[in-house]
């Protein structure tokens, strides 16, 4: 994907389905947000729609996060701090675009891909389960090299990591958006539990 549509045109539009609900995202809002003209905007992307799962594509379901392999990660411990300095770069990254609440614009949009997007709710799982198989990646390797105890069940572990950021998430939405502070100590608390003490 050329840089020109993703920089002048999806990550303008991302900003407006962030921010709004999919029917409020007008032609003139389009072209205000990205200065171009309707034709401009449509040459590749033939309608509103298809411009709303380029977006939810690009920004959701093609999403690669900086932490993706563990292989490069030493400890479980790095992979959290690398997991919370990702989280931290997106957020300010959204705060740039404008969006004062991150968590609310993105809960917002995932709930539109549902309705607008066939098939969403298929890969949208699917996305989860590669964000919980990383988890799992990554503690399993803990668990074999000793750094977390032998008795911890990998997989009800991972979820427990995903559940406390996507429940965190959600219900900071609801406020000024995800506190990183409460979300490391969450953090930091469930690694020292799982720690194996030598």
């Amino acid at each position: 994907m050329k840089n020109y549509d993703i920089d002048r045109i999806l990550r303008p539009a991302f900003k407006l389905f962030l921010m709004y609900n999919y029917e409020s995202v007008s032609t003139a809002k389009l072209e205000e947000e990205t200065g171009l003209t309707r034709g401009a905007i449509f040459f590749k992307h033939k309608s509103k729609e298809a411009l709303f799962k380029a977006v939810v594509d690009r920004y959701v379901l093609e999403f690669k996060p900086g932490f993706t392999e563990v292989d490069d990660m030493d400890t479980l411990k790095s992979f959290i701090d690398a997991f919370l300095a990702d989280t931290s770069r997106r957020m300010d990254e959204m705060c740039l675009l404008g969006i004062p609440n991150v968590q609310r614009g993105y809960f917002n949009l995932l709930y539109q891909a549902l309705k607008y997007y066939p098939e969403a709710d298929i890969k949208i799982q699917a996305m989860f389960g590669v964000s919980l198989k990383i988890w799992e990646d990554i503690l399993q390797k803990a668990k074999e090299s000793g750094e977390i105890k032998p008795t911890c069940d990998v997989h009800k572990t991972a979820l427990q990591f995903r559940y406390l950021y996507s429940g965190m998430a959600f219900e900071d939405s609801f406020s000024k958006g995800l506190n990183l502070d409460s979300l490391r100590d969450l953090f930091y608390s469930l690694y020292d539990e799982l720690k194996n003490e030598k």
